[in-house]
C-alpha cells in the first residue's frame, strides 16, 4: 500500500495548520490589544521569569554543544506535548498556542516600551531561528487539534480507535522534519543569533 508522503501529508492537513496558525498570531494580538505597557512584569509570573532565567544560564553558560542539546529537547519535548495533550480534545493545544502567542506579544510590547527598535529584533531575535521553530510547534500543535477533533467524530468509516491511528502514523511520518526543523533552530539561537544580536548592538 503507498505510503503518503511528507509533502502529501502537510498538504492534506493544511487546514490543521492553518487553524493552529490563527489561535498563534490570535492569542499574539491579544496581547497586543489587552496588555498595558505597565502591567507587562504583570503578565508574567515570577516563576516563569525564574524558569526563564535559569533556561538562559543553562544554554548559554557552557559549551555551545550543550547549549543546542539543553534548547532542542526542551522544545522537542513542549512541542510533543502539544501533540500528546490533544486527546484531552484538543483543549491543552488550543490554550498552548494563544498563550505562546501572548507570551510573544507580551514580550515585543515590552520590547517597544523600552524604547528598542522593534522590527530590528524581530529580524535579529527572532526570525532566524523562528523560521525553523514556529513550524514545528504549528505542525505539533496542528495534530493535537486533530486528535482532540476526532476523538469526539471520528475519520470517515472508521472507529476513534483507527482514527487515532490514521493520525499518529501521519505525525510519525513527520516526525523527522519536526526534529530536524527544532535542530536548527536551536543550533541558530545558540550560535548565531547571539553573534547577531552583538554586532547589532556594536552598530
Amino acid at each position: 500500500m503507498f505510503k503518503p508522503n511528507v509533502k502529501q501529508i502537510l498538504q492534506q492537513n493544511l487546514n490543521w495548520l492553518v487553524l493552529a496558525l490563527i489561535f498563534f498570531i490570535f492569542g499574539l494580538g491579544a496581547a497586543a490589544l489587552v496588555f498595558k505597557k505597565d502591567v507587562f512584569l504583570e503578565s508574567i509570573t515570577e516563576a516563569q521569569y525564574d524558569a526563564l532565567k535559569q533556561m538562559a544560564e543553562m544554554i548559554f553558560s557552557g559549551p555551545r554543544w550543550r547549549g543546542i542539546l539543553i534548547l532542542f529537547f526542551h522544545n522537542l519535548i513542549a512541542s510533543l506535548q502539544m501533540t500528546v495533550l490533544g486527546v484531552l480534545l484538543g483543549i491543552p493545544s488550543l490554550l498552548g498556542l494563544f498563550a505562546n502567542g501572548a507570551l510573544m506579544g507580551s514580550l515585543l510590547m515590552e520590547i517597544g516600551r523600552e524604547g528598542l527598535p522593534l522590527f530590528s529584533f524581530i529580524a535579529i531575535g527572532i526570525l532566524p531561528h523562528g523560521l525553523f521553530e514556529l513550524p514545528a510547534f504549528i505542525t505539533c500543535a496542528a495534530f493535537g487539534l486533530k486528535i482532540g477533533y476526532h476523538l469526539v467524530f471520528p475519520l470517515p468509516q472508521k472507529k476513534r480507535r483507527e482514527s487515532l491511528g490514521v493520525i499518529w502514523k501521519e505525525f510519525f511520518t513527520l516526525f523527522p522534519l519536526i526534529t530536524g526543523l527544532l535542530i536548527l533552530a536551536a543550533s541558530i539561537e545558540v550560535i548565531v543569533t547571539p553573534l547577531l544580536v552583538k554586532q547589532f548592538m556594536n552598530l
